[in-house]
């Protein structure tokens, strides 16, 4: 659950409170360093504060310590075998995301009281996990990632604009080779 502060509009920590959050991702293997990187998508949908208060694309690096989760490796006789194991991961996320923020409650009216602020901000996330073998081209993973962004304005009504939670994440992930 991620959690935000902004300026005087939100001074203390307020929850984001999105009812889910997406993140797509399209990675390369690279077997050679045990990895994958390529590109994410992030997504928090359905927040009091908003339908999309947080979304980007960017970039990720996944390392997997005790090699990849899935492989196809050709054999001397030309033979090609699928190899999938259960497999930790280190993941890493750099994304600029824009982080929209409001309090109206409808947009055909102005309400004076309500707050609203718009910034691009980069979010990095951090995270460990485990890829496990469903068969052949299909895992599923779990992990638990830390987001963080912070940027800082010059401007006094929002002034600094930062969030921080931690997310247990549950997938599948599929492979072509």
């Amino acid at each position: 659950m991620l959690s935000f502060t902004a300026g005087s509009l939100f001074p203390s920590p307020t929850s984001l409170g999105a009812k889910v959050t997406i993140n797509p991702m399209f990675l390369w293997d690279i077997p050679s360093v045990r990895s994958r990187i390529g590109l994410n998508f992030v997504a928090d949908l359905g927040s009091s504060f908003g339908s999309l208060p947080i979304s980007g694309i960017g970039l990720s690096a996944v390392f997997y310590p005790l090699g990849l989760s899935s492989s196809r490796e050709v054999n001397e006789d030309l033979s090609v075998l699928i190899k999938h194991r259960i497999s930790p991961y280190l993941q890493l996320q750099v994304t600029p995301v824009k982080c929209s923020i409001s309090t109206a409650t409808s947009f055909s009216t102005i309400n004076p009281n309500a707050a609203y602020f718009s910034a691009m901000v980069i979010e990095t996330s951090a995270g460990l996990g485990l890829d496990y073998p469903m068969g052949d081209d299909l895992l599923a993973f779990l992990g638990l990632h830390y987001r963080f962004a912070a940027f800082t304005s010059q401007e006094t009504t929002t002034g600094a604009i930062k969030y921080s939670g931690i997310e247990l994440l549950l997938g599948i992930m599929t492979n072509f080779f």
